[in-house]
């Protein structure tokens, strides 16, 4: 029986060693990713300020629906196509139901794979986008844009993860629409064809780029969340490996004490004879 059960830790052991291996790999690879990504998150961000402070400048009149806020009311929720990341999407789907529920939603847009749990049966889902892309980028933010307009969306609200640092990412649920500036605006512009179609532009355009910098910031955060994972689940393998290896050599060695016992217990039964 002793003999069974060291086989079965050094098995153990074995599959342990494995599981490493790839944890490990998996670290490595999120790590290369997020370095390349990250370089490129602070030009999203300045685009996204640019972009309001363009559309501060201009008067905006009209009843666009992003402007006046008429219509139904929309979440956007980002999350990954991705798992092996820890709570990070499960912490974003937690965080959209409760609030569709407080705030009386009546449409969800649910990006990823990982909201399927949380959306793919919601009452108040319109619409799931899997594997909508692998990086972020504006022509799917413009495909978005134009779903919640067709939709008659009017104030939209977005889930996503903030990045705050490389070990905290968090979800977080920012109001998008109706799209208010405080101040007078200057006058001294003209517009051309006509102010209320720059209108409609510029408030469709400065929707789709907050959707793109604020999916761009959840993929940053997903990466690091799938670092710090997996940096974790390899730290846990190798203490696993450290108990399993001591309760090895624990069981050999009463392996061996019982062993000895029984050649001592026969040779003295044999002088006895």
């Amino acid at each position: 029986m002793s003999r069974g059960k060291l086989l079965l830790i050094k098995k153990r052991v074995q599959a342990t060693e494995s599981l490493k291996k790839i944890t490990k790999a998996m670290e490595m690879v999120a790590t290369a990713r997020v370095k390349k990504i990250e370089k490129s998150l602070q030009g999203v961000r300045e685009f996204l300020d640019e972009t309001v402070r363009m559309i501060k400048n201009i008067e905006l009149i009209g009843e666009h629906p992003f402007l006046t806020g008429n219509g139904k009311k929309a979440l956007i929720v980002i999350s990954t196509d991705m798992g092996l990341c820890g709570a990070f999407p499960t912490e974003i789907g937690r965080a959209s139901s409760n609030f569709i529920e407080k705030e009386q939603i009546d449409y969800v847009y649910a990006i990823g794979n990982k909201s399927i749990p949380f959306f793919r049966k919601h009452p108040k889902t319109r619409r799931i986008y899997e594997r909508a892309y692998d990086i972020p980028n504006f022509d799917f933010s413009k495909t978005l844009t134009n779903d919640l307009l067709n939709d008659g969306v009017g104030i939209i609200y977005v889930a996503y993860g903030k990045f705050k640092n490389r070990l905290i990412q968090k979800p977080e649920i920012v109001k998008l629409t109706p799209i208010t500036f405080e101040g007078v605006k200057s006058s001294r512009y003209e517009f051309e064809p006509d102010i209320e179609m720059l209108t409609k532009k510029a408030v469709e355009f400065m929707v789709a780029t907050s959707i793109y910098s604020y999916a761009f910031e959840t993929k940053v955060s997903e990466l690091y969340a799938r670092q710090n994972a997996m940096r974790n689940a390899t730290e846990n393998a190798e203490e696993v490996i450290i108990e399993l290896t001591l309760e090895y050599n624990k069981e050999r060695q009463a392996s061996i004490t019982q062993e000895l016992i029984e050649i001592v217990s026969g040779a003295q039964a044999l002088q006895e004879e």
